[in-house]
């Protein structure tokens, strides 16, 4: 693709070929909802963790766990696996919720991600569970859906956060988690050693507090990543044609910056040829967006929330939800 770019127009420096084509493979795939950039994963919350007592100081990011929390904190590690200690928050009563970011499993000393700002003291009773998930790449978009499988209920993805705030100030709603509300970019541990493994990605938070072990199944929308390897190979659904078309968008652009004074004495009409390459690029991303989009109506059609209670009888015995026959009620 740098080759044939190169093609197009003279002297374009090898390295700004690759730019380009990087450039233009990103508008391509965030031009619309593409098939290729939904995924699929899950969280999964581990149970909270009360034993023993913790000693904290207003002001300082450093907290110490006494024996019986650090033997408490260490077998819920192993028992849940699927989060670290440092995923997960503490807090006191209804007091303010702190990340972790490091933790001595002998000591018990432990790093917040900013100083302790609730009164402090030895023999402090904890809780410490996991509120705040982040999707699996830092190139996230946005949700589909979040469902709880078990409890046979989708969360809601459409709550923000003042609305939270006002609602839940003190996040003190116990219950099973039923909304997914944007909560920031991770900076948990930015600047130290300590920083978190997903620095960078999108965090969302669980409400009410997840204290119960359920795992959520996700599925979302990502932006994609650049070419970077030159074995590297653009989807099946869309060809190199279109992502070149935009390409040479761009480095006719270059072209037509570079050409000189007298333009049309020098060489080729570049802003002619930028308005025939832009044309052929929206030719072919209608081209690509129809056959695409049949599929992507497939993939929501077979996951609407709806369609099992409306089309048969179901009967879930943990959740106690049932129906009948082309009702949407149990």
């Amino acid at each position: 693709m740098v080759a044939e770019l190169r093609g197009c127009v003279p002297k374009l420096p090898y390295a700004y070929s690759k730019t380009l084509v990087n450039r233009a493979w990103k508008t391509v795939r965030e031009s619309g909802l593409w098939s290729f950039n939904i995924f699929t994963s899950s969280w999964t919350s581990p149970p909270m963790v009360t034993t023993g007592t913790m000693t904290a100081t207003t002001g300082s990011p450093a907290i110490l766990f006494d024996a019986a929390a650090v033997a408490a904190l260490n077998a819920s590690q192993i028992a849940a696996p699927y989060s670290l200690i440092t995923q997960r928050q503490v807090r006191v009563l209804a007091g303010g919720l702190y990340s972790l970011i490091q933790y001595d499993p002998i000591g018990g000393g432990a790093t917040l991600d900013r100083p302790w700002g609730d009164p402090g003291g030895a023999g402090l009773a904890y809780q410490l569970y996991q509120v705040y998930y982040a999707p699996p790449m830092r190139d996230f978009l946005g949700w589909l859906s979040v469902r709880n499988t078990t409890f046979f209920y989708p969360l809601g993805l459409d709550m923000t956060r003042a609305e939270l705030d006002n609602r839940d100030p003190q996040r003190t709603w116990y219950q099973w988690p039923t909304e997914v509300v944007p909560f920031g970019i991770d900076i948990r541990g930015q600047g130290t050693a300590q920083a978190s493994a997903t620095l960078g990605f999108p965090l969302f938070e669980l409400w009410g507090q997840p204290i119960t072990p359920f795992t959520y199944q996700c599925y979302g929308v990502r932006r994609g990543g650049d070419l970077i390897a030159p074995t590297d190979t653009l989807p099946v659904q869309i060809g190199e044609d279109i992502v070149m078309a935009m390409a040479r968008v761009y480095a006719y652009e270059w072209a037509a910056a570079n050409q000189g004074m007298t333009p049309r004495n020098v060489g080729s009409d570049y802003k002619f040829l930028m308005g025939a390459a832009n044309a052929l690029y929206l030719n072919l991303r209608t081209q690509y967006r129809r056959e695409d989009r049949e599929f992507i109506n497939l993939y929501y059609a077979n996951r609407d929330p709806n369609m099992t209670l409306m089309a048969f009888a179901v009967y879930n015995s943990i959740a106690g939800v049932a129906s009948t026959i082309g009702s949407a009620s149990g």
